[in-house]
């Protein structure tokens, strides 16, 4: 895909998302400011875009005979403090979570698995709404698996009649994460 395709596709998609004034696609919207920047500063034969192909990861990009993939996390909601509210996870993506029948309560203990190949971004698509620059926040696996633990232990030690994981990802959680190996993406 070439950087003009992109860039007129987004320009297109913020008029119209400011023509109808409701929430639109921002999952989408989060990818294409996520491609743009890797063709900023990538070759386009080093990125592959999967999208919604639901391989865990929206991008594979090839550096130094080096694999990374991207999962990209999107918003355009704000939280009582006028942050972004990240989009809902599952919590058991990184936590190994039992569940007791007889009490209904949930036990959480930090998963075990190690993806140092895989990073998220996540993308503030309401401030680029607003103000027209994108505001991406970039965690390794290992630091969204921490964040993820500490936040759904904290705030799930309610009974859940169920057995649902979902929870939401704390601006806090993501504000000043920094890993200079990926500075190319730390823009604001």
């Amino acid at each position: 895909m070439n950087k003009d395709l992109i860039k007129r596709l987004l320009k297109d998609l913020w008029e119209f998302r400011n023509i109808i004034e409701i929430p639109f696609d921002r999952g989408f919207i989060g990818e294409l400011l996520i491609y743009e920047q890797l063709l900023r500063t990538h070759r386009v034969e080093d990125i592959k875009y999967f999208g919604s192909a639901n391989k865990g990861y929206d991008f594979e990009l090839r550096l130094n005979k080096r694999t990374i993939q991207i999962e990209v996390k999107s918003t355009s909601v704000k939280d009582e403090n006028g942050k972004p509210k990240w989009v809902r996870q599952r919590a058991e993506k990184f936590c190994d979570i039992k569940f007791d029948e007889q009490s209904a309560r949930q036990y959480v203990s930090l998963g075990r698995d190690y993806k140092p190949h895989l990073f998220y971004v996540f993308v503030d698509v309401g401030t680029w709404l607003k103000k027209r620059r994108a505001a991406l926040f970039v965690l390794s696996y290992q630091a969204i698996k921490v964040a993820s633990y500490k936040t759904y232990k904290q705030h799930h030690k309610e009974i859940r009649k169920n057995r649902s994981t979902d929870f939401h990802i704390r601006y806090s959680d993501v504000k000043d994460f920094y890993d200079p190996r990926l500075k190319k993406f730390q823009i604001t």
